[in-house]
């Protein structure tokens, strides 16, 4: 049994006390208790992601192999979680003081067109009433976050769209951000949304990823300032809202990393009190994207041709918007191939560069740090395979992220020459 194995089986709740029947090998027993409820068998369960909020609730994802189904021996994924807040129309379980809800990952309770979503049956039916012609389908689940939110990538004959899942509440006001920032920006374009089922059915943008680009041995990158332009003609929120700000998760995120790597601990209770510490405004609040990562733009020929992911844009701080970038690109250096280094390393560099000439330099490096820090919970949410060492490397590297704003800010202080880049390996 390798480490991670030994810590996801150590892992301990007060208030959760399912947590260690649901990440030990206690699991498949559970699993196999619903699936049999439903006429099947479970033959295999691992989990693939986590969301594990410490005291509160706790759901597993997996993936699992299933016999006696309908459709005979068959790969699905199925959810468990356990909490305060358990959904109604799951499958409850409960031994002692254990509450578990479970379901397939299709049938979420919370997202009802999930299963319209991931059906190419009923799909044929809804895409040529949005004037998606009807073809071959196929499907690829991108995202899922249980009883959250959930996108999957359709190819339908020649056309290719993505379908975005929320729950019902919301989506009114997804697809009206949608069609505000169109008009003003590269984002998708809605064919069409149901509020009672809490779907959006969004064009997909030409090109590949940045983040895809910057893994490619060459080819050409938009320049920095194509990004700063396309920020800036983010439209005012009608209704004011404000997106997460990674410095405010820093004490959750210490707390949940601190359980998950006891010997962690020093080294983030230092983290927390450097980051309480801001060195620097983070001047004025203008529209923000929210959530920009590499994944989030969309690019051909140098050229940006996609926004994506708008639901986060609102009121806040720009440097927010460099620092999320510059985070992400710092982690995704460390697990890249070592030929590809330099080039994402020399785009960071830009940057960072361009960062610092619209903010303090300490206030972006100090916030690049919060950002490494929340992605620090990342390899043990998708169950990488030696997901403690990933851990420790991400959160070493927040915490050079910090020193390198502590030393910028003491040499911007004092009135000393400034490098743009000073004290950024974005490793």
């Amino acid at each position: 049994m390798n480490e991670a194995q030994t810590r996801l089986q150590n892992l301990v709740d007060e208030r959760l006390p399912a947590l260690g029947t649901l990440l030990g090998p206690e699991a498949p027993g559970l699993l196999g208790a619903a699936v049999e409820a439903a006429g099947a068998s479970l033959v295999s369960a691992r989990p693939l992601q986590v969301q594990w909020q410490p005291g509160r609730a706790l759901s597993v994802v997996y993936e699992t192999l299933l016999e006696d189904t309908p459709r005979g021996t068959v790969r699905d994924m199925l959810v468990a979680a356990t909490g305060d807040r358990l959904p109604a129309g799951a499958m409850l379980l409960e031994q002692g003081a254990e509450r578990v809800a479970v379901w397939h990952l299709m049938n979420d309770p919370a997202l009802p067109g999930l299963a319209i979503a991931l059906d190419p049956d009923q799909l044929r039916e809804m895409l040529p009433t949005l004037g998606v012609g009807a073809g071959e389908i196929r499907l690829r689940l991108r995202a899922y976050r249980p009883q959250r939110r959930a996108v999957v990538e359709v190819t339908a004959g020649d056309a290719r769209l993505f379908i975005k899942v929320v729950r019902p509440k919301r989506v009114a006001a997804l697809q009206h951000r949608h069609a505000l920032l169109s008009a003003h920006l590269p984002t998708p374009r809605s064919h069409g949304w149901s509020p009672e089922l809490g779907l959006v059915v969004l064009e997909a943008m030409p090109g590949a990823t940045l983040r895809d680009a910057l893994s490619m041995r060459e080819g050409a990158l938009p320049a920095p300032e194509q990004i700063a332009a396309l920020l800036d003609k983010l439209p005012a929120p009608e209704d004011g809202s404000r997106p997460p700000d990674a410095r405010a998760t820093v004490a959750q995120s210490a707390d949940l990393l601190g359980r998950l790597l006891p010997d962690l601990q020093p080294s983030l209770a230092a983290l927390s009190d450097g980051l309480a510490a801001e060195g620097g405004q983070g001047g004025p609040e203008v529209p923000v994207h929210g959530d920009l990562h590499d994944g989030q733009l969309t690019v051909l020929d140098g050229r940006i041709t996609g926004l994506l992911d708008v639901d986060t844009a609102g009121l806040g701080h720009r440097v927010d918007d460099w620092a999320n970038l510059a985070g992400h690109l710092a982690t995704r250096l460390q697990a890249m191939p070592g030929h590809l280094q330099p080039r994402l390393q020399a785009y960071g560099r830009q940057i960072a560069a361009l960062a610092d000439g619209q903010a303090h330099p300490a206030t972006f490096r100090r916030r690049v740090a919060a950002v490494v820090l929340a992605l620090a919970t990342g390899p043990f949410r998708v169950q990488s395979a030696d997901w403690p060492e990933e851990t420790r490397m991400r959160v070493a590297l927040a915490a050079a992220w910090l020193e390198s704003a502590q030393r910028t800010y003491h040499t911007y202080r004092v009135g000393q020459p400034h490098t743009q880049t000073e004290g950024v390996q974005i490793t």
